[in-house]
């Protein structure tokens, strides 16, 4: 792939890459640095990149060496850390229900009180149901 003129605007700064620009480590940048601004997410799965729409993802968590992402159909798996990816996602209506889990919160279906004060969630598009820690109900309850 190669780019002749790249430019990508953040809150704060302007990156401008003029001339031929092949190296495969910037254009990921690149593409990272779009992601951030547009709601949208760059996934892997089985060494191919997918871009998902925010309002794709259903909830976000950490496993084994990465963020895995999870879809009503697929899971994909992500190089941002996991504070990144609430960073990116929490104007599109996501919020960390615990240290590990971030969801969408569209994506709720129902919350139960568990007797330990902690909160059970559960989605509308997948049976999964995730645990929201006393921590972080209350951040989670402001933004619904």
């Amino acid at each position: 792939m190669k780019i002749t003129l790249e430019s990508v605007q953040l809150p704060e700064t302007e990156i401008i890459i003029r001339g031929n620009v092949t190296s495969e480590e910037v254009i990921s940048i690149l593409q990272l640095l779009r992601s951030k601004t547009s709601g949208k997410v760059v996934a892997y799965r089985d060494e191919e990149q997918f871009i998902l729409n925010a309002g794709e993802i259903i909830y976000a968590e950490t496993g084994g060496s990465g963020v895995i992402v999870h879809t009503s159909k697929e899971t994909y798996e992500t190089r941002q850390k996991l504070f990144e990816l609430k960073d990116q996602l929490c104007a599109q209506g996501f919020a960390q229900i615990n240290k590990s889990t971030i969801v969408n919160i569209n994506a709720v279906k129902s919350i139960q009180a568990e007797f330990s004060g902690n909160y059970r969630v559960k989605l509308k598009a997948t049976k999964d149901v995730l645990t929201v820690s006393r921590k972080y109900f209350r951040e989670f309850r402001d933004r619904i």
